[in-house]
């Protein structure tokens, strides 16, 4: 017998919708590599390069398809962000200062040693402006990979590790905001001028309660299901064919992204919690530990579709290609090294009687 939905609105629901949209996503993926790198690359090349004009006269707005998805549809992406932050912020995980203060450290642990890292490998400037590329975690692909592993996941630290996604998320906006945004875009009617990250961040953090509630759960799988997937499959399809991984600025760029999301996001989490934790300023959830945290860590470290949306404000050309290449590379192999780990380190729940 298949198992019954979860409510709608419970954490159990959001991770159910979340675990879904991670494999719609890696689907989305291989379908635009393996398109991008067909006989019929260039139709996927000029698939995104067509041109869709609404309005008329001086209110004309001519842009092209990859334009519609990543500045217009992922506005819905940062909706969701806003009201899940808002979610999370009034009655959620970080609705008060001690239930905060742990997700909100580990986060600040996962941002901080991966930018170290990445900065480590990209002395350069041109490329060294990607340094948060690998400060996100995809909440979908992390979820997803988290699911896996079944019953061994107590509820709690699934709890964190959205709580600590939804925190990156957070920075992530701040970081658009003031690293790699100008500010007011004149070309964005759709929103009042400000970037579509802004504009939907804010509208979903300053949206009444009652109708919050009853556009979030509207809005989820339209976007897990549709938004999410459509802008992967717009952005993951890399052409391999014309990367050079071994020239002087596209080596220490994939090292930089893989390091970071690989190991600096494990590596900042776990370590943040232990100081945190053995310093007494915060308590580790009921039936969690530092190697459970760790597995967590491991997870955030799929990156994913913040991190393939930071690439596109960082970078252009063939190390925008590249960038995206590593994130995809860093966040299957952290999902992967998170799941092994898992297997290893988790418990497997004791058997229904």
């Amino acid at each position: 017998m298949s198992r019954p939905a979860p409510p709608s609105g419970s954490t159990e629901h959001f991770c159910h919708i979340e675990s879904g949209s991670g494999i719609a996503l890696l689907a989305a993926v291989v379908a635009a590599l393996l398109w991008a790198n067909s006989p019929w690359s260039l139709a996927y090349a000029r698939l995104w390069q067509f041109r869709l004009s609404i309005g008329s006269g001086d209110f004309l707005l001519s842009r092209p398809l990859s334009f519609w998805i990543g500045d217009g549809l992922m506005a819905f992406f940062f909706l969701l962000v806003g009201l899940e932050i808002r979610r999370e912020i009034h009655e959620g995980s970080l609705a008060t200062p001690k239930a905060a203060l742990l997700p909100i450290v580990a986060a600040i642990g996962g941002i901080i040693v991966p930018a170290l890292l990445y900065v480590g490998f990209n002395r350069e400037p041109q490329t060294r402006h990607g340094w948060a590329i690998p400060t996100a975690t995809d909440i979908a692909f992390a979820t997803g990979a988290l699911a896996l592993l079944g019953q061994r996941v107590p509820p709690p630290l699934r709890v964190l590790l959205l709580a600590i996604a939804v925190i990156d998320d957070i920075f992530a906006v701040l970081l658009i905001a003031f690293v790699y945004s100008t500010g007011l875009d004149g070309t964005g009617l759709l929103h009042a001028g400000a970037h579509p990250a802004l504009a939907g961040v804010i509208l979903g953090m300053s949206m009444p309660a009652n109708l919050a509630r009853r556009i979030e759960p509207r809005l989820h799988p339209w976007v897990a299901f549709g938004v999410m997937p459509l802008y992967a499959f717009a952005n993951a399809g890399i052409n391999l064919e014309g990367l050079s991984p071994s020239s002087n600025l596209t080596a220490p760029l994939i090292a930089g992204v893989i390091a970071g999301l690989v190991i600096g996001k494990p590596l900042g989490i776990t370590l943040s919690t232990a100081l945190c934790v053995k310093a007494g300023w915060c308590a580790l959830p009921p039936g969690t530990d530092i190697k459970r945290v760790f597995v967590i860590g491991c997870m955030a470290g799929a990156g994913f579709t913040m991190s393939l949306f930071v690439c596109r404000l960082a970078f252009a050309g063939e190390l925008l290609a590249t960038a995206k290449l590593a994130v995809l590379i860093a966040s299957a192999l952290a999902a992967l090294i998170g799941f092994v780990s898992g297997r290893r380190l988790l418990p497997a729940a004791p058997m229904p009687p």
